[in-house]
């Protein structure tokens, strides 16, 4: 929806689509955000069109796999995401009504599309640890392949017209695979929250799942640490959204950030900060983006949080700063009508004369 309004502030006549709706295959532009595998059925139908077909942009804001993925371990997880199609899973369980995935055995053929990929998955997962390192659960791994592969099939297949990332990693990671991908970061818009200018009760918090990979162990470790300093560390990892998050923020001062996926930042979650008003503290990031260490959040191993939060925590001064540099980047620079704009750009470059 806040793309669709940027767009219509624009000037530009738009509609938001469902996967798979006929108005989406007859647009001029046809925009796919977040993640390829939520289009399925638009995968389908775009590449039996041919011409007359929409101008087709992918903006990827999900992870895509680490830039040194190696070969063995990308072919194992390509192997295994075939199994999807095996079962004929060309559509997501939230976006089938009950029906008719009772009449299908939907969920049947999706437990057994999990049990029969797993081991490919499995196998993926060891084989970048051994060769890359990280830490990450094989279900993540599972994620960033599904992502790739569709992909990897839109170039195979030809309909896909621009490739774009929010991250400088998965940009990065399409040009060591000769797909040339735009950056275009995602920006600040309204729904990411607002500063409510409330008394921040919280020193320090944390948002975000862990139900895999890394974050629950370091967080647990973290937590202690600063527990022994006499600041609580108070988490929030499931079922916050929308203005029930953004007064959660509000109370933060200081929002810690771990990745993820060892080499791919979630910078959604400092626009979040910078629109309420919280400091970020995050892992260093190998990763250029307008949000900049030590001028829009303050970088530190998790080794070093602890002592960095302590020191901010007896410096405001300091945490104002850092966190109203951020603010004034996301609402006069890093805004989502700002990368709307190149969008557009890409699209009109794109149409016949």
């Amino acid at each position: 929806m806040a793309i669709c309004r940027c767009l219509q502030q624009l000037g530009h006549q738009t509609s938001l689509v469902q996967d798979g709706e006929l108005a989406g295959l007859e647009a001029g532009v046809l925009l796919l955000p977040t993640n390829l595998a939520n289009y399925p059925l638009y995968g389908r139908s775009l590449k039996t069109r041919g011409a007359q077909r929409p101008v087709t942009i992918l903006w990827q804001m999900d992870p895509l796999p680490p830039e040194n993925l190696p070969p063995d371990a990308e072919a194992a997880g390509l192997k295994a995401c075939r199994w999807a199609d095996r079962f004929r899973l060309y559509q997501s369980a939230a976006a089938m009504p009950r029906w008719k995935k009772l009449c299908t055995l939907f969920r049947l053929r999706e437990w057994a599309n999990k049990q029969c990929s797993a081991f490919g998955y499995r196998k993926a997962s060891r084989l970048i640890k051994r060769q890359c390192g990280g830490d990450f659960d094989w279900p993540q791994i599972r994620g960033v392949m599904t992502s790739w592969r569709m992909i990897l099939d839109s170039v195979n297949q030809g309909w896909l017209d621009h490739f774009v990332v929010s991250t400088n990693q998965r940009r990065r990671f399409l040009a060591g695979r000769g797909i040339p991908a735009y950056f275009i970061p995602v920006g600040a818009y309204d729904e990411l929250g607002r500063n409510l200018g409330r008394s921040r009760d919280i020193p320090a918090g944390f948002l975000g799942s862990t139900k895999y990979g890394r974050r629950a162990v370091m967080l647990k470790n973290l937590g202690g640490r600063l527990q022994a300093k006499g600041i609580p560390l108070v988490q929030v990892v499931q079922g916050s959204h929308g203005e029930e998050r953004c007064a959660w923020l509000n109370r933060v001062r200081i929002l810690i950030n771990l990745h993820n996926y060892s080499w791919n930042p979630a910078w959604i979650r400092f626009l979040m900060a910078a629109r309420c008003g919280a400091l970020v503290v995050s892992e260093p990031m190998n990763d250029e983006h307008p949000m900049q260490a030590g001028v829009h959040y303050i970088a530190a191993t998790p080794d070093e949080m602890p002592e960095v939060i302590c020191k901010l925590l007896d410096n405001p001064e300091k945490i104002c700063q850092v966190a109203n540099a951020a603010a004034s980047l996301c609402q006069h620079e890093l805004t989502l009508r700002r990368a709307v704009e190149q969008l557009t750009r890409l699209g009109a470059a794109a149409k016949p004369a």
